[in-house]
C-alpha cells in the first residue's frame, strides 16, 4: 500500500517515494499513539485532522519536481519559484529554520485548507482552550471540512458558548511533516504570500506549549517586520509603502477591538445581573461596530464588513487577540536584541 500511494503522490522515484511515505507513517503512528496513550474521547476529531494532513502530504509534489515538469505553466512556475526566493530570504535574513517545510506544493482545489473553530463563554473575553496529547492546550479547533467545524460550533454553542468559525489559509506543524505550501495562497500578493510564509515557519522556530497568544504574536510580529525587510531587499519602495500603510490600518482596527475587549472585561468583571451585564455588552458591541464603519469610510480601517455584520461575539474578539495581543512585547525584545533576528530568538526562548 505505501508503494502504491507513494507513486501517486509524485512521480518521483520508488526508492525516495518510499522513504518520504515510511517518515510520514512514523510520525502518524508517534501521534495516534500519544492520543491513545492520553485517553483521548474526541476520536472523529483527531481523525479528521490525521487524515487531513495526510491528503495534504499524500497529494504534494516535491517544488523541483513542479518546476521542471513540462505540463507546469508559465504561472504556476514563477508563483513557486517566488515561493523559492521567500523560503531562501527567511533562512538567510530572519534566521528561521531551514526545514522541509515550503518545498513542496499541493493543489487543494479549494480557497481554504482548513476551518477554524473558537469559542467563548458569554461573560468571558477569554477564548476557551482545547487540549491535544503533543502541542499543549490552543485557543482553537481545526477542520478540514466546514461542515464538520460547523458541526462543532453548534455543539459549542449548545453548552451555552459564544463560537466563531473562520477560514485558515495555512497553518504550522511545527516541523512534524514537511508543511507543502497549498494552491490556495498562491494567488496572493506578494507581500502577504511572504509573510504567510514567514508566520508559519516562526512556528517551527519557536513555540511555547500551551500559550497561543505567546506564539501566534509572536507569528505575527515577525512576519510584519520580515516583509517589511522583504521588501526593502527587492528595492520594491512603492510596494512597501502600499504594505505599511495597509498594517497601519490594521493596527487601528486591533487597537478598537483591544479596547472594546478591555471594556468589555470590565463589565463582566462587575457584581451584576446577568441581564445587566448583556445589555451593556450589547451597548460595547455596538459602539464597536459604529466605529468600525465610521472609521472604514473614513479609509483608515481594512474593510471587513462581513466579520463585523455577523454573530460578533465574545470567540470572534478572542482570535482576532490571539495574533496581535502581546506584539508590543515582542517589539521591546527586538529594540533589545538592536534588530538582529538571531539575539532576538534567544530572547523570545528566555520568556
Amino acid at each position: 500500500m505505501i508503494y502504491a500511494f507513494a507513486d501517486a503522490l509524485t512521480g518521483q522515484s520508488m526508492a525516495t517515494c518510499f522513504t518520504f511515505a515510511m517518515r510520514l507513517f512514523s510520525r502518524v503512528f508517534v501521534i495516534l499513539a500519544a492520543i491513545s496513550l492520553a485517553g483521548c474521547q474526541n476520536v472523529s476529531y483527531y481523525s479528521q485532522a490525521i487524515s487531513g494532513q495526510a491528503s495534504l502530504l499524500w497529494n504534494s509534489k516535491a517544488i523541483e519536481q513542479v518546476l521542471k515538469h513540462p505540463d507546469t505553466t508559465p504561472a504556476l512556475r514563477a508563483r513557486l519559484q517566488l515561493v523559492q526566493e521567500i523560503r531562501a530570504y527567511a533562512v538567510d535574513a530572519l534566521d528561521l529554520p531551514e526545514s522541509k517545510s515550503y518545498q513542496r506544493y499541493t493543489d487543494i482545489g479549494r480557497d481554504f485548507v482548513l476551518w477554524s473553530v473558537v469559542a467563548a463563554r458569554e461573560f468571558s473575553i477569554a477564548p476557551e482552550l482545547f487540549c491535544f496529547p503533543i502541542v499543549g492546550c490552543v485557543s482553537y479547533h481545526g477542520y478540514f471540512q466546514r461542515s464538520k467545524a460547523e458541526e462543532e460550533a453548534a455543539t459549542l454553542r449548545a453548552r451555552g458558548l459564544e463560537v466563531s468559525v473562520g477560514p485558515v489559509a495555512a497553518y504550522s506543524t511545527l516541523g512534524w511533516f514537511p508543511d507543502p505550501v497549498l494552491s490556495s495562497v498562491l494567488k496572493y500578493p506578494d507581500p502577504e504570500l511572504a509573510g504567510l510564509i514567514f508566520h508559519e515557519l516562526s512556528h517551527e522556530r519557536v513555540y511555547i506549549k500551551d500559550d497561543t497568544t505567546f506564539n501566534e504574536s509572536f507569528a505575527s510580529f515577525v512576519e510584519r517586520v520580515g516583509v517589511r525587510q522583504w521588501l526593502q531587499s527587492r528595492g520594491q519602495d512603492d510596494a512597501l509603502r502600499d504594505y505599511q500603510r495597509r498594517s497601519d490600518q490594521r493596527d487601528r482596527l486591533i487597537a478598537l477591538i483591544a479596547s472594546t475587549r478591555e471594556r468589555l472585561g470590565t463589565v463582566y468583571a462587575m457584581d451584576l445581573p446577568d441581564p445587566k451585564k448583556r445589555e451593556q455588552k450589547d451597548q460595547l458591541l455596538n459602539q464597536l461596530r459604529d466605529e468600525y464603519r465610521r472609521l472604514r469610510d473614513l479609509d483608515e480601517v481594512p474593510n471587513w464588513g462581513s466579520w463585523f455584520e455577523r454573530d460578533l461575539n465574545n470567540a470572534k474578539l478572542a482570535a482576532v487577540g490571539t495574533y496581535y495581543d502581546q506584539t508590543d512585547y515582542f517589539e521591546d525584545l527586538f529594540r533589545q536584541a538592536e534588530g538582529n533576528f538571531s539575539t532576538f530568538y534567544r530572547l523570545v526562548e528566555a520568556h
